[in-house]
C-alpha cells in the first residue's frame, strides 16, 4: 500500500468485528503534526473499534524524535498485554515506561513507547503489539492492536548525514515538521481504492544513480492517476487548453506603446534597498509618488551601466510580456521610466514580498524564517500558482520559464507568478547556453522544447512539475549531476528526477505525470487544479 494513500485514509476508521469495549488508543495531535503535519489525532482505536488503515501505516520516525507519547483509556474493565520489539535490536532498543501486563486505565493516561538509537545509522521496523480481553480466564483476549514504526538513526559521528541505502552515498538528514521523513523510494504499488495510481518501474546507472526512470510515460498507465481528468477512452481531455502551435501570447500593443502608457517620470522614483543583484542587473526595494503626492513601496528592475543595448531591450521585451494581464496570482508591471542616457525602470507593486526561490532556500538554515512550512501551507502555495497559471494559459499567455525564480511571496504565504525580466542575470546557475548564444533554463524545459524549440501549455506544465519538485526541497537544484548538453538525451531515455525525501507519494505522482513525455499526455492546470483541491480537502478534514 502506497505511504499516501495511508496519510489520505489512516484517519477514516475502518470498522472491523471485535467484541464489545470501549478502549481508545491514539497518538495525540502534537505528536502527529510534528511527524506527519497533521494537527489531528491517530487513533489507533476509537470505542473498541480498531482503525484498521492506521494499523497498516507504518509510522516514520526520524532520528530527531526520541520517544511517542500514546494516550489510552477503558470505559469498562479491560485487562491488557503488551510488549515492543524491533528489527534491528543493535541500532534501535525500545522500551515501554510502563508494565508489560495490567489493567487499561478507566481515566485517558499517557504512556511512552522510548525509541533510543545506539551508535550507527541506518533504520529499523519497531513494533508494538497489546492485547486485550475482559477476562482472561474466561473468554481470552477481545482485540489485538499492533502499531508499526520506522525508526530512523543518525550516527553523530558523521556530522548530520546519512548513507542512502540504495546510492551508498552521503545524502543531507533534514526534517520538516509538517513533512514525511523518508528514504527513497525504490517502487510504489498499485492502490486499488486510490483515485490517484501511478505505476512506476526504476531503474539506476552508474553517473546519476539518485535520478528515476519511469516506465509507462509513452502509454497511458501513468495517466490514470486523476480520474476526474480522464474522457472514457482513457486520455486527457484537453478539449478546453489551449492546442501548442497556436499558444502563443496574444498582444494588443507593441513595446512602443506599452511604454508610452506606462510612462512615468523619473524624479518620481527613489530608489533605496537593494533586494537582487547580478553581473548587469539589479533588483530594488524604491518609493514612487504620484501625481497626488501619495508614496507607494515597489520594485525597480534595473540594469547597470555595464549593460548593452541588447541586454536593455530583453529587459523591455521581458518586464512587459505580461502588461495587461490582471489576477491576484499574477504580478503584472506597474510602471516603466525610459529617458535618454540613463537606464530604464521598471516598477512593479511591493507588498512585503520576497523572490520565492530565496524564500525556499532561507527555510534550510539555521536563520530561517520564524515558522515552518506545513504540509498544508505547500498544497495552499501550489494551488496559488496553479490558479495563476490557469488564468495565463485562458488568457492565451505562455510562461515559458515556470520556476520558483519567477515566483514571489508575502508573509501570509500568498504566491504571485512574475516574468522573468532579469532572471537569467540573478540566477545564473539555473540558466545554461548549449553552443546556440542564448541562455535558457535547460533543466526546467520539456523534451520537445529542448529539442525543438516548441512550446505550448503542456511545457508549462513540465515547468510546473519541476516547480513542485522544487517547493517540496527547499529549492534544491533539479539534475544537480547532469551535464546541460546531456539534458536532452537524459529526458528521451526516461530519467527523471527522483521523489523528495519529505514529499507525499500522491504529489509525486503529479510530478510523474507532469513529465510525460508526450505532451498530450500531460494533464492540464484545471485538470490539476481538481486534483489538489481534493487532496487539500483531505487534510483540511483532519486539522
Amino acid at each position: 500500500m502506497k505511504r499516501l494513500y495511508a496519510l489520505t485514509t489512516l484517519l477514516l476508521v475502518t470498522v472491523v468485528s471485535c467484541r464489545a469495549h470501549q478502549l481508545d488508543l491514539y497518538l495525540d495531535s502534537g505528536d502527529v503534526e510534528q511527524l506527519i503535519g497533521l494537527a489531528a489525532r491517530l487513533y489507533y482505536v476509537r470505542n473498541g473499534r480498531p482503525n484498521a488503515n492506521a494499523m497498516k501505516y507504518v509510522l516514520e520516525v526520524p532520528a530527531s524524535v526520541g520517544a511517542l507519547n500514546l494516550t489510552w483509556n477503558s470505559k469498562s474493565p479491560l485487562a491488557y498485554k503488551a510488549a515492543v520489539s524491533t528489527t534491528d535490536s543493535d541500532l534501535v532498543a525500545p522500551k515501554l515506561d510502563m508494565a508489560h501486563e495490567g489493567a487499561v486505565p478507566d481515566t485517558r493516561s499517557v504512556f511512552a513507547v522510548s525509541l533510543p538509537c545506539a551508535v550507527g545509522s541506518g533504520d529499523a521496523d519497531v513494533r508494538l503489539s497489546i492485547r486485550t480481553s475482559a477476562n482472561w480466564s474466561s473468554d481470552g483476549a477481545t482485540g489485538d492492536v499492533d502499531v508499526a514504526f520506522k525508526k530512523f538513526c543518525v550516527d553523530p559521528r558523521t556530522n548530520g548525514t546519512a548513507v542512502a541505502p540504495e546510492t551508498g552515498r552521503a545524502a543531507p538528514v533534514y526534517y520538516e515538521r509538517a513533512f514525511f521523513y523518508h528514504m527513497i523510494a525504490a517502487a510504489s504499488s498499485l492502490v486499488a481504492l486510490a483515485v490517484i495510481c501511478c505505476l512506476t518501474t526504476t531503474y539506476r546507472r552508474d553517473k546519476a544513480r539518485d535520478l528515476m526512470i519511469i516506465k509507462g510515460f509513452q502509454n497511458n498507465e501513468v495517466n490514470v492517476f486523476l480520474k476526474s481528468a480522464l474522457n472514457p477512452s482513457g486520455k486527457f481531455n484537453r478539449a478546453n487548453s489551449l492546442p501548442g502551435p497556436k499558444a502563443a501570447p496574444v498582444k494588443a500593443k507593441d513595446l512602443h506603446e506599452c511604454i508610452v502608457e506606462l510612462s512615468v517620470q523619473r524624479q518620481r522614483v527613489r530608489l533605496q534597498n537593494v533586494e537582487l543583484e547580478g553581473t548587469f542587473g539589479r533588483v530594488y526595494r524604491g518609493l514612487y509618488t504620484d501625481p497626488n503626492g501619495k508614496d507607494d513601496e515597489v520594485f525597480v528592475k534595473t540594469v547597470t551601466d555595464q549593460a548593452s543595448a541588447v541586454q536593455i531591450s530583453v529587459l523591455l521585451h521581458e518586464g512587459l510580456c505580461m502588461y495587461g494581464l490582471n489576477h491576484k496570482n499574477v504580478m503584472t508591471i506597474q510602471a516603466v521610466s525610459v529617458e535618454q542616457h540613463v537606464e530604464p525602470f521598471l516598477l512593479y507593486p511591493y507588498s512585503n514580498n520576497t523572490n520565492l526561490k530565496r524564500f525556499l532556500q532561507n527555510c534550510k538554515t539555521s536563520e530561517s524564517i520564524s515558522y515552518t512550512l506545513t504540509t498544508r501551507e505547500i498544497i495552499d502555495m501550489t494551488l496559488q500558482i496553479i490558479s495563476g497559471m490557469q488564468y495565463l494559459h485562458k488568457s492565451r499567455h505562455l510562461h515559458r520559464d515556470v520556476a520558483a525564480r519567477n515566483c514571489l511571496v508575502d508573509p501570509e504565504l500568498k504566491i504571485q507568478i512574475a516574468d522573468n525580466a532579469l532572471s537569467r542575470d540573478l540566477f545564473p546557475g539555473d540558466y545554461h547556453c548549449l553552443g546556440d548564444n542564448k541562455n535558457r533554463p535547460i533543466k526546467w524545459m520539456a523534451v520537445e522544447s529542448l529539442e525543438h524549440k516548441k512550446f505550448s501549455t503542456a511545457s508549462d506544465i513540465w515547468s510546473f512539475g519541476v516547480l513542485l519538485w522544487e517547493l517540496l526541497t527547499l529549492c534544491q537544484q533539479p539534475y544537480a549531476d547532469i551535464d546541460p548538453f546531456e539534458m536532452s538525451a537524459y529526458l528521451q531515455d526516461g530519467f527523471r528526477l527522483t521523489q523528495p525525501v519529505n514529499c507525499p507519494d500522491e504529489l509525486f505522482t503529479v510530478m510523474a505525470c507532469c513529465w510525460a513525455l508526450a505532451p498530450n499526455e500531460r494533464p492540464t492546470f484545471s485538470q490539476l487544479s481538481v486534483f489538489m483541491n481534493e487532496f487539500n480537502n483531505q487534510l483540511v478534514k483532519f486539522v
